[in-house]
């Protein structure tokens, strides 16, 4: 996951680029701008948007002057129904309309939450600034509000850079002061003994980060002693030094923030970062006519399919009709060809030989002379053998009767009917004698 952090201040804007996983984190890239007449921010952006890679996750960290906070008491853990019941929770207690703020709140103890609001005009109206030069943030967010993701910060301390003191207790952040002004060692001091009068119990030390460094190490008026952040070990490939830690520590530990979730993210409501939808709406919309499509040729393609089944099965059942007509030239139509032609291969099946068979027939063509005109069928179940043909005189039937004596037991002549040209049909039975097959 890749995060661009912009940090806009009044006269200075601060961007990196870090690239975030779960074992590493790497600097992308990181540049600072002073803003003055020469460089005003749109120039500023627009240079930061033409050298932009990738597709990064945008998050814009306003100043910590515009939001204002309070702790609120609920007997709830899950922040979206926290998120849920603020404005009902807040009515009567700002003096601003609840419907002009931007509401977020971040865990800050047992049943203990710091409520955080910002006018929706401040924020709507930074969100067109970075728009119109093409960088729209997605999060909308401050520097002070992930400090406890900031390496090398103990989870109870005071945090403290030029213009902005946090307080952080069991690594949560529990109170914040921001100033458009550069703190003094006067008003920390103060703070820190207002907190004290008001019940809250001071971490043991202060911790000075960015600028703060130089200023206020050696402050003898503050009331708790004082230590400046260094780049931890393990993150010397980041930051090369001390002054590039302080400079872009902060960036990290929004980028850190981000990744893990724990972000406050002031673009919810009316101010939903609402691009992403839209690129997802158009990727579902030409997913869905991809997928259509691909129906649609599936069918087309299954119909093609179904009607080449269709043609060959009617070029088959044409094909039967024709070999039917020429095996049993003198049936009637069959109501099923290919049961009739199966049930005659069962009998043929049956007959011990099949040469046996066809020597078989070879006698009864030799028998039946020149008298005979044909033979249209002849059946053979076991040793029983029925004929059928036509002949052209009873008389003629007869001499084929006394011919087939050599082959059958026994004969028997069945119905002989006699046509309009003179000739007949008939119908005889008989049993093999032993060897003829």
């Amino acid at each position: 996951m890749e995060y661009l952090i912009l940090h806009s201040e009044e006269k200075q804007l601060t961007v990196a680029h870090f690239g975030i996983s779960r074992r590493s984190t790497e600097l992308i890239g990181a540049a600072s701008f002073v803003l003055n007449e020469e460089m005003p921010l749109a120039d500023a952006l627009r240079q930061i948007a033409a050298n932009m890679t990738g597709s990064p996750r945008v998050v814009l960290c306003l100043p910590a002057s515009l939001f204002a906070q309070r702790h609120v008491s609920l007997p709830l853990s899950d922040l979206r129904k926290v998120r849920e019941v603020l404005p009902a929770q807040l009515q009567g207690d700002v003096a601003i309309p609840i419907e002009e703020l931007a509401l977020e709140a971040l865990p800050a103890g047992e049943g203990q939450f710091l409520a955080l609001w910002a006018r929706k005009n401040d924020i709507s109206e930074a969100i067109g600034q970075f728009r119109e030069a093409g960088i729209e943030p997605q999060i909308v967010t401050s520097l002070q509000f992930a400090l406890a993701e900031l390496p090398g910060v103990p989870p109870d301390c005071v945090v403290c850079d030029e213009n902005t003191l946090a307080l952080l207790n069991g690594g949560r952040l529990t109170y914040f002061r921001a100033s458009d002004c550069t703190l003094t060692a006067p008003v920390i001091a103060a703070t820190l003994s207002a907190l004290e009068l008001s019940g809250v119990t001071l971490p043991p030390r202060i911790c000075l980060i960015g600028q703060a460094t130089g200023g206020f190490a050696s402050a003898d008026t503050l009331p708790l002693p004082v230590e400046a952040i260094e780049v931890p070990p393990g993150l010397g490939h980041l930051f090369k030094n001390d002054e590039t830690f302080h400079q872009l520590g902060g960036l990290y530990a929004v980028a850190r923030a981000g990744y893990a979730g724990t972000l406050p993210d002031f673009r919810r409501g009316e101010l939903a970062w609402t691009v992403g939808d839209a690129r997802l709406r158009r990727k579902l919309v030409l997913t869905g006519v991809l997928t259509a499509a691909l129906i649609l040729l599936l069918f087309i393609s299954k119909g093609f399919q179904y009607r080449a089944a269709v043609a060959d099965i009617s070029s088959l059942n044409k094909s039967i009709s024709v070999i039917y007509r020429e095996i049993f030239p003198g049936r009637a139509k069959a109501v099923d060809e290919i049961s009739e032609v199966k049930g005659e291969i069962r009998k043929l099946a049956g007959v011990e030989s099949s040469s046996g068979y066809l020597d078989l027939l070879k006698k009864l063509a030799e028998a039946k002379g020149n008298s005979i005109n044909g033979l249209y069928e002849a059946e053979l179940e076991g040793r029983s053998l029925r004929i059928k043909g036509d002949a052209r005189s009873a008389q003629s039937v007869n001499e084929f009767k006394a011919a087939l004596a050599p082959l059958l037991d026994a004969s028997e002549l069945g119905e002989v009917k006699s046509r309009p040209d003179g000739t007949v049909t008939f119908r005889l039975a008989g049993t093999l004698k032993e060897g003829t097959k």
